[in-house]
């Protein structure tokens, strides 16, 4: 048994190194490839911004008669969730990451919400020595923390007209271990007290792998002027002023109450998609762990469309009208291969016109849409992709 030397006086980000990848996979190596299948292995998160972990220890009080005092504090199984923010940089996505694998470790095929929700996956965090300007290969580590078995609870993007676009993701579980010593070879990412060769040098030289080596911005959102990423197009709903239903170039076809962005016309500020699992336990008799934790279908898909005002909202709100709204498809294509497409049927919920007061701003309008289980995120990153054949394909044709 090793035991890990702890004299750090405080944990910040150069610190930190955090891998995913199939549930129950202990003995695996690291890998770094920036597209492709880690076959169960575990990946580096790159581009990785926060992590946090949150413990929740669920406690039952129990009481008798005769006594004031506690009968028994009663513990039930812990609850887990951990939630990561990084930048799109042209490395795999957190969300592909941690939803590829079924509780067998085996790559599964489905790339929609239902497709992907029973996957697991094992989350770690390595912590090195503040001494040290960056996690590799040779470095002494501090602790390793070990969650096991994490089901997709979340997943959110951003994409603004200021700043860089990001993807949040949180996950739940009910196991969560800190290691300190490999004494029951537990310990993956610090062998031995020492990190894994799979960080080699990768920090300290890393960099994203995106088109320029930078991490993804508003230019880097496809519009119609640019290349589709496999037939894919960013298309926007037309009651946006200045989209117009275009022809059959999306996937084959047209969209469906959409049309593609042509910068001149539309001047879109900021996108913003997300969506909450609402993950429920399914307990049973004999058995202290839940069999399984499943994604409470319907699970509602939002987004925010945030324009700059050229002319009005472009819609009516009628008390004797039976049909203000219609359906639309949404739909983001960024140049580093990311795919959001939100399906066919998102409708808008609120509309919010303001702005472009006497002060000199200008006026905007804010689109909130929703629709119900439809979101695909596709990314050449995503393991699921290498030996599906139909990856790339229209989920909503």
């Amino acid at each position: 048994m090793t035991a890990f030397t702890n004299n750090n006086t405080r944990v910040f980000y150069a610190t930190q190194a955090v891998t995913i990848g199939a549930m129950g996979n202990t003995t695996a190596t690291i890998v770094d490839t920036a597209t492709g299948s880690n076959n169960g292995k575990h990946k580096i998160v790159h581009g990785l911004q926060s992590i946090g972990v949150d413990t929740n220890f669920n406690l039952e009080q129990a009481f008798e008669l005769g006594q004031l005092s506690l009968y028994e504090n009663i513990e039930d199984i812990p609850d887990i969730s951990v939630s990561m923010q990084k930048f799109l940089d042209g490395y795999s996505l957190i969300y592909h990451l941690g939803a590829s694998f079924d509780s067998a470790g085996s790559v599964i095929t489905g790339t929609t919400l239902s497709g992907r929700a029973d996957t697991r996956a094992d989350i770690r965090l390595a912590i090195n020595k503040t001494t040290d300007e960056q996690v590799s290969n040779g470095d002494s580590g501090v602790a390793e923390l070990y969650c096991s078995g994490m089901y997709l609870s979340s997943v959110s993007y951003t994409i603004p007209t200021d700043g860089t676009c990001t993807e949040d993701v949180g996950f739940v579980g009910n196991n969560k271990k800190w290691i300190t010593d490999d004494g029951d070879g537990q310990l993956l990412l610090m062998s031995g007290g020492t990190m894994d060769s799979g960080f080699g040098t990768i920090f300290g030289s890393d960099e994203p792998n995106a088109t320029g080596g930078h991490v993804l911005r508003r230019e880097d959102v496809n519009t119609s002027g640019d290349a589709a990423i496999n037939g894919y197009h960013t298309v926007m709903p037309t009651i946006i002023e200045g989209v117009t239903q275009g022809g059959s170039d999306f996937k084959s076809r047209q969209p469906s109450g959409a049309g593609f962005v042509n910068t001149d016309n539309v001047h879109i500020n900021s996108f913003t998609c997300s969506t909450d699992l609402g993950r429920e336990a399914i307990n049973q008799l004999g058995t202290r762990t839940p069999y399984n934790r499943y994604v409470s279908f319907p699970t509602e898909v939002t987004s925010t469309i945030e324009v700059t005002a050229t002319a009005g909202d472009n819609v009516n709100a009628v008390e004797t009208a039976r049909s203000n709204l219609s359906n639309h498809e949404i739909c983001v294509v960024l140049a580093d291969s990311t795919v959001l497409h939100l399906g066919k049927k998102n409708k808008v919920g609120s509309i919010t016109y303001g702005g472009g007061d006497a002060g000199g701003g200008n006026a905007t309008i804010s689109y909130s849409f929703s629709n119900f289980n439809d979101l695909v995120v596709l990314h050449t990153g995503d393991p699921v992709g290498v030996s599906n054949a139909n990856y790339w394909d229209d989920k909503f044709a």
